[in-house]
């Protein structure tokens, strides 16, 4: 079976379509979320509701251990997770769109740090990716 250039340009031309019109979804989808959103607020229906941060900590590398001084030197992943109530939307209005990226300080993250006695200093978490 032979398959003809136009095929393929078709092909590839039919998926970056796909692909442009989820950034177009995705754009849309972001204004629509950060235009009356507050970081300073607690992300609940209800004031009085509580909300729960999920801890996921994996080690992904020992890079030094140092018995004398005592110091582990690790490289690990560190993964929060928690339902924002003002971040949700419907699926079928802007198809495609699974994720949406936002820089450092435009949504609420828990103010939890991570401390590393040895160095002292505490470590950011700074990425953010919201899910549906």
């Amino acid at each position: 079976m032979r398959c003809s250039p136009g095929g393929v340009w078709l092909a590839l031309a039919a998926s970056l379509l796909h692909v442009s019109l989820q950034g177009e979804f995705q754009r849309k989808l972001y204004k629509e979320l950060v235009k009356n959103y507050n970081p300073l607020e607690r992300p609940v229906a209800n004031d009085s509701q509580p909300l729960t941060v999920y801890f996921s900590l994996s080690l992904l590398q020992i890079m030094d251990v140092d018995e004398k001084n005592q110091v582990l030197t690790t490289n690990i992943w560190l993964q929060m997770s928690w339902t924002d109530h003002y971040l949700q939307w419907n699926v079928s209005e802007y198809p495609g769109v699974k994720t949406v990226r936002f820089p450092d300080g435009q949504i609420w993250k828990p103010d939890i740090l991570l401390y590393n006695r040895h160095i002292q200093e505490f470590l950011l978490h700074r990425c953010t990716l919201v899910s549906l």
